[in-house]
């Protein structure tokens, strides 16, 4: 019985790959930890101590994991912490590796958000964002990040490539929307 729940377990990592390489969804799933527990009346799994979470190029690592499921095996909710607990992936072939940490990262399955909690952080290609919270709707795409007047929200993008740069005189007329589009890759 405890073998089934670790597999369904497993089953709420793979909404975390929807935008990673294209064959991290078909590669197998790998998780150790220190210890595991399953209380079959609550449908809580629990993970304690140097817990490594891997398939394809999606990683993470944290201190202890908590994954509740409903009546029906259905994953609810998981909750990695560390500190900081570490999610890195590559989301396609082109793109640098995604890297994210903070104290809690928790996966609202049936709302397919991801929250990153406490000293939260996520990286990708040069570009940064930093605050308490960083939320990230799987679905929509949305980025939300807050913070307070003590730790306002950072963000960091890295400045255009030489290529993509355009030397333009003094009162030359910008270019439209749809030149910019079509010198994009």
């Amino acid at each position: 019985m405890f073998y089934r729940h670790i597999k369904t377990i497993l089953c709420c990592l793979l909404p975390l790959t929807a935008f990673a390489l294209p064959n991290d969804r078909e590669q197998p799933v790998s998780i150790s930890a220190d210890n595991a527990t399953y209380n079959e009346k609550t449908g809580v799994a629990v993970y304690r101590g140097n817990i490594d979470i891997q398939q394809g190029s999606l990683r993470i690592t944290a201190d202890e994991l908590i994954v509740t499921v409903d009546n029906k095996g259905s994953v609810l909710t998981g909750i990695a912490k560390g500190k900081p607990a570490h999610f890195q992936q590559r989301p396609a072939a082109d793109k640098g590796i995604a890297t994210a940490e903070a104290e809690e990262v928790t996966y609202q399955a049936r709302e397919g958000i991801i929250t990153l909690k406490v000293n939260a952080k996520l990286q990708q290609d040069g570009s940064s964002f930093k605050g308490n919270e960083i939320s990230y709707n799987l679905e929509q795409g949305e980025i939300e990040a807050k913070g307070d007047k003590q730790n306002r929200v950072q963000l960091v993008f890295p400045p255009p490539s030489k290529e993509n740069r355009q030397n333009k005189r003094l009162g030359d007329k910008p270019p439209t929307d749809k030149a910019l589009m079509d010198k994009q890759p």
